[in-house]
């Protein structure tokens, strides 16, 4: 058993849309030699906005600098220039630029819009509230605007706002197909069930799980509840194991990309689980698109086994939304003893990387690997083993339409004995989910 990080911390994650193209790449923002071909000045507009929507941002950089020349103050132009460095990563320039435009149109929406998605990318969120908020006091009903603050007020965890600004958004804008796969990601309850399959090498005990949780957010909070059946059969008896937990959970966000939260989970019938399982954790940004995650998890078996699990984990988000993390476990075992006064405490490990990739805005998608202690009670001999494990799996996240969606799981483990011995155990599940 190896704790994972909660559900909920990726759910923000996925709310993050109007993202800029190539920020992350180093660019000097320089013209090419490219000379317009349009004779009038909205066909060069245009020109130019069809080289920078193929990527060709030199040839576009040249020619709405071309058309600045001599016109300076030509706002479609400069808007159109500062699109083009924001793009290829040019934040000082793109900035400067977005601010001469809105000095000469300070009511302009998307002029606003875009120096919010350059201050977001640059984690300047504090600045892009106040452009935010300055905007929306000139133009109430800009969809754009609308959107974003509903994007960064469910980064702050405020799921109900969210999508309260979002649903406006797009009663605005119903066309727009970026805000509504934002709006697609965003939701205030969850009810999910969940069935899963492990199958063991014959002479050994099969594992089937099926639980249910439903969660639920009101403001800066998250409260979720369940129940899992877990039930063992098979192998050298044909007694089957039956064991039950009950987690219930409550995650709070304090600040922008902030998450802490704990959870309870009692076990009844505890025969090969816990019989409580407690479990308290934080995700904090650390740097520049970079996170931290760490848990503390308390396991207390009813043969008097205790289980203290530290778990540290660090995400970075590359380009064209994927993310990659490292994760470990640490783990003190206390093991009693005959005599009241005496234990006996292990300490283990495992590590391993972790990658997710949004494939569109309905599909999610991402592998994992770890090596090292696997913890696992047997129910026959109420004694609580070490395994050294390999475990290498994959997921998918499909949302369905914006109500609806499922969650397919592979995975295939490797499982050492201390005597040496080894066996394979394939694993799979498949999670279905209706929002609201």
């Amino acid at each position: 058993m190896w704790v994972l990080t909660p559900p909920s911390a990726a759910v923000l994650a996925s709310c993050v849309t109007f993202a800029i193209p190539g920020v992350a790449r180093a660019a000097e923002c320089a013209a090419s030699r490219y000379a317009l071909q349009a004779t009038t000045r909205d066909g060069a507009l245009l020109e130019a906005g069809q080289l920078a929507a193929g990527g060709r941002y030199a040839d576009a950089r040249a020619a709405y600098l071309e058309l600045l020349s001599g016109h300076e103050e030509d706002a479609e132009a400069l808007f159109g220039l500062a699109r083009v460095d924001a793009w290829e990563g040019c934040a000082k320039l793109a900035e400067s630029e977005y601010t001469r435009v809105l000095s000469l149109h300070p009511n302009d929406a998307d002029v606003r819009a875009g120096l919010v998605d350059l201050l977001v990318w640059q984690e300047r969120f504090g600045e892009a509230e106040r452009m935010l908020e300055e905007g929306l006091a000139l133009a109430p009903h800009a969809p754009g605007l609308l959107a974003r603050k509903a994007r960064l007020l469910a980064w702050r965890g405020d799921a109900v706002a969210a999508v309260r600004l979002a649903d406006e958004a797009l009663r605005l804008a119903p066309d727009d197909g970026d805000l509504a796969a934002m709006r697609d990601r965003l939701f205030v309850g969850e009810a999910r069930v969940t069935g899963r399959i492990d199958r063991f090498p014959p002479g050994y005990q099969d594992l089937y799980s099926l639980g249910g949780q439903i969660l639920g957010r009101v403001r800066s909070f998250e409260i979720y509840g369940g129940m899992q059946l877990l039930e063992r059969y098979g192998g050298d008896t044909s007694r089957p194991v039956l064991d039950a937990r009950y987690p219930l959970g409550l995650l709070y966000h304090p600040a922008l990309g902030v998450t802490l939260g704990g959870e309870i989970t009692p076990g009844l019938p505890s025969h090969a689980i816990p019989d409580v399982a407690l479990k308290v954790f934080a995700n904090v940004p650390a740097a520049r698109r970079t996170s931290a995650y760490f848990a503390y998890s308390f396991w207390h078996y009813g043969g008097g086994q205790l289980v203290n699990i530290l778990n540290p984990s660090i995400e970075v988000t590359l380009p064209r939304d994927i993310r990659v993390s490292l994760r470990g476990w640490l783990s003190a075992v206390t093991l009693p003893r005959p005599s009241p006064q005496t234990a006996d405490t292990k300490i283990s490990g495992a590590l391993g990387p972790a990658a997710s990739w949004d494939a569109t805005s309905r599909l999610t998608v991402g592998a994992w690997y770890t090596y090292g202690v696997e913890l696992d009670q047997n129910p026959a001999l109420f004694q609580l083993l070490e395994f050294r494990s390999h475990q290498v799996g994959g997921f998918a996240d499909v949302l369905l339409n914006r109500f609806q969606g499922l969650r397919p799981l592979v995975q295939l483990s490797r499982r050492e004995a201390a005597s040496g011995d080894a066996i394979w155990i394939a694993s799979f599940e498949l999670g279905a989910y209706l929002r609201w």
